[in-house]
């Protein structure tokens, strides 16, 4: 009888931990995501050194796994023509470079345990 009752919870359990770590996944590509989206925007904003520093806290803080890079790069690109596509202007330096901020510690905080 023990068995019987010991399967449906394991299996829940399992079920339970797949959607967390789906869960967790996603934020992942969420945060990246946003980094290339504001890369894009550097890029076509000219500024360089908030795209150094998007490159290189990405670097440090992912593991080396294509899906990430190709994630970071896919995003990039549509953000870049987006911006062009909308005639977008360039946000004011100082206010961009803290939301870059904020992206790499939101980054840095859902990649601690890497």
């Amino acid at each position: 009888m023990g068995v019987r009752l010991a399967i449906p919870f394991l299996l829940g359990l399992l079920c339970f931990s797949l959607v967390q770590a789906e869960e967790a996944q996603d934020k992942k590509f969420e945060v990246i995501q946003k980094l290339g989206e504001l890369n894009g925007v550097a890029l076509n904003c000219h500024y360089l050194n908030e795209t150094q520093r998007m490159k290189k806290a990405l670097v440090l803080a992912l593991p080396k796994r294509r899906q990430y890079g190709e994630a970071f790069d896919s995003e990039t690109n549509t953000a870049f023509l987006k911006f062009i596509e909308n005639k977008a202007s360039c946000p004011e330096e100082a206010a961009f470079s803290k939301q870059v901020d904020d992206a790499i510690f939101a980054l840095d905080s859902v990649f601690a345990d890497q």
